[in-house]
């Protein structure tokens, strides 16, 4: 009788961590998404051009991670960008300039 309640007790303790895993992934989803259209509303406000594309398809020499929204905003302003991309994939807005030489730079925003 031991080894069934015992058996019971781990297989129903398994099955709640298995359903506040997914709650948990599924919530910081729904997160990620609402501030992805929150940071897409605040660009088009700002006149940017959004558009959805993968970041691992752009070849670039180099990235540039910023940390801050406000920041990311400035910087295409102050670089003359008129489009701005992002990945959901990945969790990115970013957009792509010349650097000195023939290079090309990605700046992305991990939001």
């Amino acid at each position: 009788m031991n080894k069934r309640r015992l058996l019971i007790l781990s297989s129903s303790l398994i099955c709640i961590v298995i359903v506040t895993v997914g709650l948990l992934f599924w919530y910081s989803e729904q997160q990620a998404e609402q501030k992805l259209q929150d940071y897409i509303r605040r660009l088009e406000e700002e006149g940017f051009t959004i558009e959805e594309h993968s970041l691992s398809d752009v070849h670039v020499d180099g990235v540039v991670g910023i940390h801050f929204f406000g920041d990311f905003r400035s910087i295409a302003k102050q670089a003359g960008i008129d489009q701005i991309s992002f990945d959901r994939g990945t969790h990115a807005l970013y957009f792509v300039r010349p650097i000195i030489g023939d290079g090309v730079e990605a700046n992305v925003f991990y939001y």
